[in-house]
């Protein structure tokens, strides 16, 4: 079966690719867990390479169905840890080219070319996304979390590089401070405080292209980033808050809603908000 998934994957047949994965929803998962683990592991990478919308929807439709009734079998959580460990793995995979996306994307002059660098964005930062949903699903997005909070490079290079899709990547960071701050996903503190540093400036450019999007709901994202950004030390607070300043004076609503953080850091910094910095709400 898997062979000839690789061979259908090369030609791009996406229908065969679905009727492929229906044929494994199908059969029951009677097989050793070893086996099975490895089934979804090499599934889950065709669904991921998949580059049409109406196949990716489909074999990600299919891959929940297996996990679902995976899950059912599992019975120890050494089998869980490990189901866990594919799902992360991919998101490795997927990460680990987004840096050179970008690179590439940043140093291209062909137009054809560039829009081809771009989908290819689009794809993995999709592709992260629809993983990290299912990591929060198996609370299990700690690990994914850190890992996301620490690519500073990655960050950089997103600041630097301004292509149509460079929005999709905030995408995760906004789904991990959400997930953090409405109590679905639980974070170390230092984690939180890593994922602010190093995605604030990122998100904060990227929100006038959040706002176009119709499952992104900016009043949510605004409220606990805020709320994250009031968890921090007074010093962090300082940093992202003045970072945030600086933006909304240049560029005013274009610019996610932190004031009411702001007046509240300047009135414990100051006694009281000075004229100069205050802000209507």
């Amino acid at each position: 079966m898997f062979p000839l998934l690789n061979v259908l994957e090369l030609l791009s047949f996406q229908t065969c690719i679905h009727s492929c994965l229906k044929y494994l929803e199908a059969v029951p998962w009677v097989l050793s867990r070893p086996s099975n683990i490895e089934a979804l592991a090499q599934i889950m990478e065709v669904v991921l390479k998949t580059d049409g919308n109406e196949g990716r929807r489909k074999g990600r439709s299919s891959v929940l169905k297996l996990l679902r009734e995976y899950n059912s079998l599992l019975t120890d959580v050494k089998s869980a840890k490990r189901c866990n460990k594919i799902i992360f793995s991919s998101c490795e995979s997927c990460l680990k080219l987004l840096p050179e996306l970008f690179k590439t994307a940043e140093n291209c002059n062909l137009k054809d070319y560039y829009s081809s660098v771009d989908e290819q964005i689009s794809l993995k930062a999709d592709n992260l996304s629809w993983l990290l949903d299912i990591l929060i699903d198996r609370r299990a997005v700690e690990e994914f979390a850190l890992m996301w909070a620490n690519q500073q490079k990655l960050a950089n290079l997103h600041s630097k590089t301004e292509t149509p899709s460079r929005h999709l990547v905030s995408c995760i960071t906004t789904r991990l401070i959400v997930g953090a701050g409405n109590g679905e996903i639980l974070l170390a503190k230092d984690t939180r405080q890593l994922l602010l540093q190093t995605w604030f400036q990122p998100l904060v450019d990227d929100f006038p292209r959040l706002r176009e999007l119709s499952s992104f709901d900016p009043r949510v994202v605004e409220e606990n980033v805020e709320r994250a950004i009031l968890d921090l030390t007074p010093e962090n607070q300082r940093s992202l808050l003045l970072a945030w300043y600086e933006c909304f004076l240049k560029n005013g609503n274009k610019c996610p809603d932190l004031r009411k953080a702001f007046q509240g850091w300047c009135r414990r910094t100051f006694s009281k908000t000075p004229p100069h910095l205050s802000l209507p709400l």
